[in-house]
């Protein structure tokens, strides 16, 4: 390792290889991360706040990482997904009392053709389209050929 190169320093990091480049590295004080590793522990962060703040204040919070790591990490639940879920359980007002409840999340049809419309819009922003001034098209005429073209 050089001076161009850190380790990333997630825990359950989801690289094969755990060294990055500095300049594509999410730098948070003196640790480095693969964007997506810091993406994933920042969804994370969130749906513990988001769980403590409007499901259950006192959860067993021991019980709560267990669940939402086996979702992440285990049955391989892309961590913005788990907490677009939430997020919609608890717009909806859908009930939820225990952090086992986060299975229900994920295998709820409605959070998930929500979560593929609100994608869908998102992929739909990020791309342009653009239209060519003059494009173009030029006919060339070939022989015109008949039957008897054909069956030789």
């Amino acid at each position: 390792m050089d001076n161009t190169t850190a380790i990333c320093k997630y825990s359950h990091c989801l690289h094969s290889n755990r060294e990055i480049e500095k300049e594509k590295a999410v730098r948070v004080g003196s640790s480095y991360y693969h964007s997506d590793c810091f993406k994933t522990k920042e969804d994370i962060k969130e749906v513990v706040n988001l769980f403590k703040t409007h499901i259950n204040p006192n959860p067993v919070y021991a019980q709560l990482q267990s669940v939402i790591k086996n979702i992440i990490f285990v049955k391989k639940v892309q961590s913005d997904f788990l907490l677009f879920g939430l997020r919609y359980y608890i717009e909806h007002k859908i009930p939820l009392h225990y952090p086992q409840g986060l299975y229900y999340v994920i295998q709820n049809k409605d959070v998930a053709n929500a979560y593929n419309k609100a994608k869908t819009k998102e992929i739909k922003k990020s791309v342009e389209i653009t239209e060519q001034a003059e494009t173009q098209f030029k006919f060339v005429p070939t022989k015109n050929k008949g039957f008897a073209d054909i069956i030789k």
